[in-house]
């Protein structure tokens, strides 16, 4: 080799040596023909420079395998042989693109390649600290997309508690109203019958007919004895709603016969009807049996019932309809125990689908116009349903404006043994 050459392979060992880049170089036979020194850094395990060249590929590689945490592949530990045979494939056909490989707790970019007659090079450069901000960088995006979904989450949360509060506020606005248009209407149904009395009960005191007029009198206290009745049936209905709503309504079963009841509600509702030129028929099916329940409360819901059906139909007909429903080996709650099932249809003014969805609110009646031209308070459906509710049965209602109006009421023949039923309290039947 002459000077000059020489001179220059000088030259070129210092630069490769001043290289931050790990050099490392086979000759054809694999054996180690040039370290520098960067190499040593990235492999402070392996043999001083000096020791390392003319070494085998092979010994190399033991080298590493022989310390912890330098080679990961797993290969080296369940087969140390083929991890061998791998890398020297590798070797010989090195991977034609940049590879990133951790070794020894560091990450090194790896680049190799293979120059025909010469042999095999392999340059890796540290770049642990741009993996670490990758790394750090990953985490802060993820972090970030966390907060932003926690963020979206929160404004949407935000968006129902607000959209809750609206409706939460709506319908108190709408209860407070309802509850205002029922202490009016209750103004006025005690005031009307209460003036009656009053009335009624001065003209007797101070005898403004004279001291003959007994049977006029008589008429008087018959009228007073109605108006008083009426403001009884008024308490009645503000005491029930109040022990319903309180939790504190009581049940008294006992065993009765469901045709004797349906003859004394017949009496009792065919006066309510005549004065409306109203007819009342029933359709009782023989079979109905005794019934173990509230008996007072059973003739209180479809009392309320006829009274309805007579108040808001005029010149027409009202008709009672009563079956048994045996039970059945089916399987369904439902249908494994008997039902009484009650129908009162009548050919009054009706019902919009608006003012069905409501009538069986709390202190609601059908429109205020109803209110106005038939009275009432608007609890006594929503006793009926409470009360039903109460007996293990339920009630419902259909109706067309022109039309008429049926209310269909199911309840278990032995009130005493039976919970109340989701499918029933929805009227899904």
């Amino acid at each position: 080799m002459s000077d000059q050459t020489q001179h220059a392979d000088r030259l070129l060992r210092m630069a490769v040596n001043r290289l931050p880049e790990a050099v490392i170089i086979y000759d054809t036979d694999d054996r180690v023909a040039f370290v520098n020194e960067a190499y040593r850094k990235f492999f402070p395990h392996m043999p001083p420079v000096e020791d390392l060249l003319g070494r085998r590929f092979e010994d190399v590689i033991r080298y590493s395998m022989g310390t912890a945490g330098v080679v990961l592949d797993p290969l080296a530990r369940s087969d140390p042989h083929g991890y061998i045979e791998k890398r020297r494939r590798r070797l010989h056909h090195p991977q034609a693109n940049p590879f990133e490989q951790l070794t020894g707790g560091r990450w090194h970019l790896v680049r190799e390649f293979r120059v025909p007659g010469v042999g095999f090079f392999s340059l890796r450069s540290d770049i642990t600290e741009i993996k670490q901000r990758e790394i750090e960088l990953k985490l802060t995006r993820d972090h970030l997309s966390r907060q932003a979904q926690q963020l979206a989450e929160a404004r949407e949360l935000a968006v129902r508690a607000r959209e809750t509060a609206i409706a939460a506020r709506l319908e108190a606005e709408r209860a407070n109203r309802a509850k205002s248009d029922f202490l009016a209407r209750v103004s006025h149904e005690l005031r009307t019958p209460l003036n009656a009395i009053l009335g009624f009960a001065e003209i007797i005191r101070d005898r403004l007919l004279g001291p003959s007029a007994t049977d006029r009198y008589a008429e008087y206290a018959a009228d007073i004895h109605g108006a008083g009745n009426h403001l009884l049936k008024l308490i009645d209905d503000i005491l029930d709603m109040a022990k319903i709503e309180a939790g504190r309504l009581e049940l008294s079963i006992d065993w009765f016969d469901a045709r004797s009841l349906f003859r004394d509600l017949l009496h009792t509702c065919r006066p309510l009807a005549a004065r409306n030129d109203n007819l009342v028929l029933a359709d009782l099916a023989p079979d109905l049996g005794a019934i173990n329940g509230d008996v007072t409360r059973v003739r209180q819901v479809l009392l309320n019932l006829l009274s309805n059906a007579c108040k808001f139909t005029r010149g027409g007909e009202i008709r009672i309809t009563a079956r048994r429903i045996v039970a059945d080996d089916s399987g369904d709650q439902a249908s494994s125990r008997d039902w009484i099932e009650i129908v009162i249809a009548d050919t009054g003014i009706g019902m919009t689908e608006a003012q069905l969805a409501r009538v069986f609110d709390d202190f609601v009646q059908a429109d205020a116009t109803i209110s106005r031209a038939y009275g009432g308070t608007g609890l006594g459906l929503a006793i009926c349903r409470r009360l039903c509710d109460a007996m293990g049965g339920d009630i419902r209602l259909t109706s067309a404006v022109g039309f008429g109006t049926s209310a269909i009421l199911r309840l278990p023949v032995d009130i005493a043994r039976t919970d109340p039923s989701p499918e029933m309290r929805s009227g899904a039947y």
